[in-house]
């Protein structure tokens, strides 16, 4: 487990099941699997450059960080290595999927800008769960715009999440009220969804996901808590299982 969690594993494992679970709902099969190998080693190679710029720009703030010091040139060779991979298999993407990936990236890289000039800082969580939730559902919205439906509680589920991880590092009114706000905001969310499509194993997914954080931020808050918190993202599992064994 810390093995994972070091390696920021969870989140890519939470990424490509939320991709695996969006696809399925609205076209009944996988992903190709050049898409889902992109989507695993984009994620992995953000989280762990954003790892290393922690440890350039901000303390040590646990295990996991203290680790990507100790071994930082380990981790830039990984980081090289996974963006020669990423550009090797570019090529291979659907031209839809790569234009909208390629104005995904530009908006990271304005975002990365913004947020380094002091802009938008106090809406950085924000904005990292709005790019988070179009990065994994942009195989599904680029061919389905209607997918938008299912990407909004992915974002706003995200968005809590990172609320949650904002009062692990310190107390704070604002993001504990935007907690709250966001929880009823997924509530409604995902009553809609039920109402629409009178399915269970649908929006199971995002009711384990919110429940599993909303429990955990009413427990104490501690640095073990947050691969918790990465592991709720899991949560599809239910979902592909179910559509194995009723297949």
């Amino acid at each position: 487990m810390h093995f994972i969690r070091n390696l920021s594993l969870e989140v890519v494992i939470g990424a490509i099941l939320y991709q695996l679970f969006l696809f399925k709902v609205y076209f009944h099969f996988f992903p190709p699997p050049v898409e889902v190998v992109l989507l695993a080693l984009v994620v992995w190679f953000l989280y762990l450059l954003d790892r290393q710029i922690d440890t350039i720009f901000q303390p040590v703030q646990d295990e996991r960080h203290q680790i990507h010091l100790n071994y930082r040139r380990s981790f830039w060779v990984i980081i090289g290595i996974l963006g020669v991979i990423i550009a090797c298999l570019l090529p291979f993407l659907n031209i839809r999927i790569l234009q909208a990936g390629v104005c995904l990236s530009l908006l990271v890289l304005a975002y990365a800008f913004a947020w380094h000039k002091g802009i938008l800082k106090l809406e950085k969580e924000l904005f990292t769960a709005i790019l988070y939730g179009l990065g994994v559902g942009l195989v599904v919205w680029v061919r389905e715009p209607r997918s938008v439906v299912l990407v909004l509680p992915l974002i706003t589920l995200a968005y809590q999440n990172l609320c949650y991880f904002n009062l692990i590092e310190s107390p704070s009114d604002f993001y504990a009220g935007r907690l709250r706000k966001t929880e009823w905001i997924l509530i409604g969310l995902i009553s809609g969804i039920y109402a629409a499509t009178k399915d269970l194993f649908i929006v199971l997914p995002f009711l384990v996901t919110f429940g599993l954080t909303f429990l955990l931020s009413r427990r104490p808050l501690t640095e073990g808590m947050r691969f918790w918190g990465d592991l709720a993202f899991w949560s599809p599992l239910f979902y592909l299982v179910y559509g194995v064994f009723s297949a």
